[in-house]
């Protein structure tokens, strides 16, 4: 009996029933079919729409505006459903499609809230969701491609560098780009000088300028002095973030789980000749 009620399909049922269950009490009023009731809930959630939108208090007539807009659309709609055209509108089902899954989500993290254990395992399981990136200390000297005799110059100044000189005046903040990186991921060294002198920095040998590397700016000269490889972040220190994780792939989980046990009410037959038989097969019983 206890299995039978973890089953996902009965929570489904059950959150379900309660859904309808709720909308037939508060619709047992209704005057009739033809009805459009605008009661202090729905009044408040148009209300609330519009404020977020405006940020601001509406007048008379904005509320007479959005409530005409809103009639508008249960009007057309309600009469829409009548002509029955809902029927095999790919739009409608995909958007019923993804309510009946936000609703099994919600009923996921309903019923199944994350314990702090949950979590700690799932990270675990899955450490390679929140690994660090790779980070490098470095300092990196601009040669642009424009520059006559950019190589000359280039191979004088490594030179200067490694004999320990400072970096010369004219280089400091060439384009604007700082000279000095400090514990920077590769994703963000990416971002800034390109993928492929980002790729580079790890074949680069530790306290020696070496170069040119080549980036969407020119041609650099690069001196890492320290590089941390890719590791496990802290669980505490990222423990919403594991979280939503977690959440995201448990309601992955139960849409599917849940779409497994509801085909199971129907009976799938595939007429069509141009349909693979393997794959016709894979739906039967």
């Amino acid at each position: 009996m206890r299995k039978f009620l973890k089953e996902p399909l009965v929570h489904f049922l059950f959150l379900g029933g309660l859904i309808f269950g709720y909308h037939y009490l508060v619709n047992t009023n209704s005057e009739s079919e033809n009805a459009i009731v605008i009661d202090d809930t729905e009044y408040d959630y148009l209300l609330s729409l519009w404020k977020n939108q405006w940020k601001r208090e509406p007048n008379e007539q904005d509320i007479k505006a959005f409530l005409d807009q809103y009639l508008r659309q249960e009007v057309f709609y309600k009469e829409a459903l009548v002509l029955g055209l809902d029927h095999n509108d790919i739009i409608v089902k995909r958007r019923l499609a993804q309510k009946m899954e936000a609703v099994s989500n919600d009923l996921n993290a309903m019923l199944n809230p994350p314990t702090d254990n949950d979590l700690r395992e799932f990270y675990e399981t899955n450490d390679s969701l929140f690994l660090l990136p790779p980070t490098y200390s470095f300092k990196q000297v601009l040669f642009t491609n424009q520059e006559p005799n950019w190589q000359t110059e280039l191979q004088a100044t490594q030179k200067a560098l490694n004999d320990g000189q400072a970096i010369p005046t004219s280089r400091v903040l060439k384009l604007s780009i700082a000279n000095e990186w400090e514990n920077s991921p590769i994703n963000e060294i990416a971002k800034a000088f390109g993928g492929e002198f980002a790729s580079k920095l790890e074949s680069l040998p530790l306290n020696q300028w070496a170069g040119p590397i080549e980036s969407g700016f020119g041609q650099h000269l690069v001196f890492i002095s320290e590089k941390r490889d890719s590791e496990l972040a802290d669980f505490e220190t990222i423990k919403s973030y594991v979280e939503k994780e977690y959440e995201y792939q448990t309601e992955l989980e139960m849409q599917e789980q849940v779409y497994q046990d509801l085909l199971e009410k129907y009976q799938v037959k595939i007429t069509s000749n141009r349909v693979p038989e393997s794959i016709k097969k894979s739906y039967q019983p």
